[in-house]
C-alpha cells in the first residue's frame, strides 16, 4: 500500500472509530439526534429478537427500548475494519452495562459484537447495516450498600441530563 492509500485508510478507520464512540454516547445519553447522525437514512438495525427494522424506527423507539433502564454504559473493546473504497465492514466487540431500579436494583452486563456494514456517502462514513451477535448476559443483584457508596462518590452519571453536557460543551455539537 502506498503512503497516500495508507493515510486514507487511517483517516477512514479514525472516522469509523469516532462513529462507534458517538453511537455509545448517543445510546447512553438518550440523544436521538446524535444517534441519527451515525446511521444512513436507509440503514437497517438488527438487534436480534429485541429489534429488527430500519434505523429510523430504532431511533424512534428508543424511549420504549430504554425505559426499563435507569442507566446504561456501552463500551467498545476490540475494533477491526476492512476497507474497500467507499465501503467497509467492521466487527466491534462491546460490553454494555444496564441498571434497572424497579422493583429492585439490578445490574445487567451484556457482551457481544456489532457486525457493521458502512458506506461513505458524500465523504461521510455512516452505518448502512448493523447486526448484533450476543455473547453473554449476566444479571446481578445490587446490595443497598453498593448504591449508597455510589452516591457518596459524588455525581452519578445519567441520561440526557448528564453532567457531560455542561462540562463538555463541544461534545454537544452534532457531526
Amino acid at each position: 500500500m502506498d503512503r497516500d492509500a495508507a493515510i486514507d485508510a487511517l483517516l477512514a478507520k479514525d472516522a469509523l472509530r469516532d462513529l462507534a464512540m458517538r453511537y455509545c454516547r448517543a445510546i447512553d445519553r438518550r440523544d436521538r439526534e446524535l444517534l441519527r447522525s451515525v446511521y444512513h437514512e436507509d440503514a437497517i438495525d438488527d438487534h436480534g429478537t429485541l429489534f429488527c427494522d430500519s434505523a429510523a424506527a430504532f431511533i424512534a423507539q428508543q424511549d420504549q427500548i430504554m425505559a426499563p433502564f435507569a442507566l446504561t454504559a456501552h463500551y467498545i473493546c476490540n475494533m477491526h475494519w476492512r476497507l474497500d473504497g467507499d465501503r467497509a465492514d467492521g466487527e466491534l466487540y462491546f460490553l454494555a452495562y444496564h441498571r434497572i431500579e424497579q422493583p429492585i436494583v439490578r445490574h445487567i452486563l451484556v457482551t457481544g459484537r456489532y457486525l457493521d456494514n458502512y458506506d461513505r456517502r458524500a465523504g461521510i462514513w455512516k452505518i448502512a447495516r448493523r447486526r448484533l451477535v450476543w455473547d453473554s448476559f449476566v444479571t446481578l443483584d445490587a446490595a443497598p450498600a453498593d448504591m449508597a457508596q455510589l452516591a457518596k462518590l459524588g455525581i452519578i452519571g445519567g441520561t440526557h441530563t448528564d453532567l457531560s453536557y455542561q462540562a463538555l460543551p463541544l461534545m454537544a455539537q452534532r457531526h
